[in-house]
């Protein structure tokens, strides 16, 4: 069955306000909080890209919660965009790289495969999300320790608790997003681990505007895991065949 486009751009549109919601309540908050205004000016001077990209990137997590919905990555990109952005003025030189060199090529990629895929039938293996297999999830799992080990020794000035923090968000994120492509349910407990990292460097930088867009993201994002894993049909476990197998 195709998907109906029009129904696909409702719901983007849905999310899109829902995220605007959200995001108004949040700077209300902050407001009340004392983090946004001190003597009459903003107390961190890129807040109005951080709420932007903030609005996007939290409409996107709520789109492509529908594994069918490859909308969702054109508003993705566009928040990799400013993201990048904003990473590269506060002199986060890793993650500036990770969403020019990775989100955004893989977003784009994403979105021509799942269209192509949603235009097919049903059962086309980019239609049903699926778990890897045990070889290729243990083969991920070293790669993750990888990219984190190249960017610590490679992107990082020194080697602190920040630094490894910044390389797990690099390293997971990296994963979650060429595991989309695929269509992996395993890509939404990279993205849990990103946002969880992203939330301890957001505490540690004192980047207070940020750490609420990282705890949204968490938020978001573990309940995605959760819908994508109910939308896995159990003979598209993989790995997880192994824990959930009847004694």
């Amino acid at each position: 069955m195709k998907n109906d486009f029009k129904v696909l751009l409702k719901e983007v549109f849905i999310n899109l306000l829902i995220s605007i919601g959200i995001f108004a309540a949040v700077l209300i908050f902050l407001y009340f909080c004392g983090l946004i205004v001190k003597d009459g000016q903003l107390i961190n001077p890129y807040l109005p890209l951080e709420l932007v990209a903030g609005i996007i990137g939290t409409a996107y997590i709520l789109i492509v919660k529908n594994p069918n919905n490859y909308l969702g990555f054109a508003i993705g990109i566009i928040m990799s965009v400013l993201l990048g952005v904003q990473f590269y003025l506060e002199g986060f030189k890793d993650l500036t790289i990770l969403y020019y060199c990775v989100f955004i090529p893989c977003q784009i990629y994403t979105l021509i495969k799942w269209k192509r895929g949603n235009n097919q039938d049903m059962d086309s293996e980019y239609a049903i999300p699926s778990f890897m297999d045990v070889k290729r999830f243990l083969v991920v799992l070293c790669i993750l320790a990888i990219l984190m080990l190249a960017d610590l020794f490679l992107l990082q000035d020194e080697f602190t608790t920040a630094a490894v923090i910044s390389s797990a968000i690099v390293g997971s994120s990296t994963l979650a997003n060429f595991l989309m492509i695929r269509k992996r349910t395993d890509a939404w407990f990279y993205w849990v681990i990103f946002s969880l990292c992203g939330v301890i460097l957001m505490i540690l930088s004192h980047n207070y505007v940020t750490l609420t867009l990282y705890t949204i993201y968490l938020f978001i994002n573990g309940n995605v895991c959760i819908a994508w894993c109910k939308q896995t049909p159990k003979d598209r476990y993989g790995w997880l065949k192994l824990f959930t197998k009847k004694s």
